[in-house]
Order: structure tokens, then sequence, then C-alpha cells
């Protein structure tokens, strides 16, 4: 969409010369009754605007025609109009009219070209123009945001299709190659195929786990994901999150402390959905936490009803610029550290949009080299009572 310039706005109105008088002017006002502003031009260079409602009120009220009647046209014309250039596109000129006093905005402009005058644009045709500029724009953003809702859904398809299509083999890959790698059916000759076969292993799971968090956020994304309800103890699934993550706990070199209450409360939440919030944090913490570093798991009910659980660790943290870019699929902040640490990108964008589905909220604080701090907050709709599920 080309935007017009102030060349389609200028109407060929004949300027006046400096030198005219005002006499002359009055007349020619009179004759044409649509003319309502005049440019004053000396040689090809305009320098001046008449404005016909400024001119009469002057020149027709007692004693003007007397006074101003024979004194050139400069004697009462604007000597300081807006000017603009034949190539100055039209919002351009309307952002410069609206710097302008109003009464010399509804004069219009004078249009030159290389210091030159082309002619005279309106007030009234400069709105008329903006407004089906801002028309046209609005149907091109309405055109463009179906588009995205298309090309989005097509995204989200192929991902669901494309997902259930490489898990089927892949699933396949992975339990053949544990059967071997555990030997069930005689011995591995020779004995360095075993660390071949492991690297299958490890590499297929380390992969599905990829394509499952792929898919997972394309359902959620087309609001496709549902919730499987039920009552959970979080001090249950810690420690079963604890027990899965052990090693990675001994691999990496790092402390974690698990702090839940014997008093928290129970929830209604998706089992399935909580314990991989909690995996996805804590392996995000281990990850990004050097050796000998420490991370803390807690939980507490608050003051408003809510519930909070915390996940803190003394890693290198994120830079105070990229915490919110973080939190967006796919992205990764770069640096020396997550450089070496491969992913998807999807594990805090997938860990809060899980949060969100349950109608709480994840925020995150860090500080670089110090460490970061992820909030989760559950709704006091969500927190049972165990004084009244033990009455039950």
């Amino acid at each position: 969409m080309t935007t017009p310039t102030a060349r389609d706005l200028a109407a060929p109105v004949a300027p006046l010369s400096p030198e005219m008088s005002c006499a002359d002017v009055f007349d020619r006002l009179l004759k044409e009754g649509d003319l309502l502003n005049i440019p004053v031009v000396d040689g090809e260079h305009p320098v001046g605007l008449v404005s016909r409602q400024d001119f009469l009120l002057v020149y027709v009220r007692m004693y003007g025609r007397e006074i101003y009647g024979r004194q050139p046209i400069t004697a009462l014309m604007n000597s300081n109009p807006v000017i603009v250039d034949a190539e100055m596109n039209c919002e351009d000129i309307n952002t410069r009219l609206l710097s302008t006093p109003e009464s010399f905005a509804l004069q219009g402009f004078i249009v030159e070209e290389g210091g030159r005058y082309l002619g005279l644009g309106s007030a009234a045709m400069l709105m008329r123009i903006t407004g089906d500029i801002v028309m046209r724009r609005a149907e091109e953003l309405e055109r463009q945001r179906r588009r995205a809702e298309a090309a989005n859904e097509s995204k989200t398809q192929f991902l669901a299709g494309m997902s259930h299509e490489l898990r089927t083999p892949l699933n396949a890959i992975i339990g053949f190659a544990d059967l071997i790698r555990m030997q069930l059916f005689g011995p591995v000759d020779p004995p360095r195929y075993l660390e071949y076969v492991e690297d299958i292993y490890d590499s297929g799971v380390h992969l599905l786990h990829m394509i499952n968090e792929l898919l997972d956020m394309a359902k959620i994304e087309a609001g496709r994901f549902d919730l499987h309800e039920d009552e959970i103890d979080l001090r249950y699934i810690g420690a079963e999150v604890l027990r899965m993550l052990r090693q990675s706990v001994e691999t990496a070199r790092v402390k974690l402390d698990v702090r839940l209450p014997a008093a928290l409360p129970l929830i209604r939440a998706d089992e399935q959905q909580v314990r991989r919030v909690l995996v996805n944090l804590l392996s995000n913490a281990i990850k990004f936490t050097p050796a000998g570093g420490s991370i803390t798991l807690s939980a507490h009910e608050r003051a408003d009803g809510c519930l909070e659980m915390t996940v803190t660790d003394t890693g290198i943290g994120i830079p105070p610029d990229k915490l919110d870019k973080v939190l967006e699929p796919f992205e990764q902040v770069e640096n020396s550290f997550t450089r070496t640490r491969a992913g998807t990108g999807l594990g805090l964008p997938l860990t809060r949009a899980m949060v969100e589905v349950h109608g709480g909220t994840l925020t995150l604080e860090s500080e670089l080299g110090r460490g970061t701090c992820v909030r989760v907050s559950l709704p006091a709709g969500r927190i049972l009572r165990r004084a009244s599920i033990d009455a039950a």
C-alpha cells in the first residue's frame, strides 16, 4: 500500500504576488466564493498564505478598507504558513499540522517542489486521505491477523500430526534399544556395542521428551489441553520427583533441599501436570546451577488463601533484559552457559502454560551470577482443607 504524498494533495490554486493590493485580493475573494485560502508567492517561492476568514474579518470591519485597501497583501497574509515538500507523505503532513496552531492547521498548507510553488493542500482533503489510509491499514491488519491465525492452526495440526508420526517409530527404537542394553536374550558381543546401544537409548529418550514438549505446547496454544483433576498431595509428588531426579542431582553435584510442611493442604489439580511442573522447574535449576550450588523446593499457603510453590537456586542467573524472553516459546538466553545446554526452549514456557491452565501464575525473579527464583501460585479455589477431607 503506497502512502499518498503532498504532491497528490496539491490543488493548482493561482497564487498572489506580494505586491498585489488587499483591495484586489478582496475582489478576487468575492468572485471566487469557494476559495478558502490563497498562497502568496514571490517569483516561484511561497512566502505566505491568505485565509478568507481571517482576511475578511479584518478587511470588512469599520475602516478596514481605508486602512488596508492600498497596502500590499503582505500586510494581512500569514507570513509563517505550513510549507511542505511535494514528496512528504500524508501521515507526516498530518503530524506536522498537529504541531501547529489550530488556525494554521485549518488554513491548510502550501506544497513546494525544489523550493518552487506547486499547489495548495487543504486540511479537509488531508483528513479524508488520512482516514482512507487508516481504514485500509486496519483492513490489511485484519487480513494479516486472519492469515496468522490460519497459519497458527496449520502449524498446530502439523506439529500434532508429525509428533504422532515420529513417536510411533521412536518408541520402537527406545524399546528395542532398552532390551538390547539389558541383554535380556543373552550377552552382546563384542561388549563395546553396549556403549552404542546406551547412546541410542539415551538419544531416543531425549528426542521423545522434546517431541512431547512440542506436542503439549501445540495443544495448549490450540486450546485443546484437557485437565484430569483429582485431589493430590504435594508432599507425595515432591518426594516422587526427588527420587526421579536423584541421579541428575548427583551427576550435577548440587544440593537439593525439599521443604514441604506436613500442614500443607491438599489441592485439586491434574497430578501428572503438577508433577511435570515440578520436574521442569527442578530440572532447569539443576541444569543451570554449577557444581557445589544448592536448589530449594518449598511450598506454603499464603494469607490470601493461594498456594505458592517456590524453586530457588544459586545458579548462573538470568540478565534482567532477558527475563521476559525466557518465558516465550522456543526462546533461549544466549550466553556462554546456555549455548552448551541443549533443549527446545520450551521448558519454562510450557511450565507457565500448564500453571495458567490451572488458573495460576508463574513469576520469575533472577540476578545474574546469583541465582533464580521461580514462584508458582495456584488460586485459593484449588485448595482443599484437610479438616473437611478428614470429616468426609
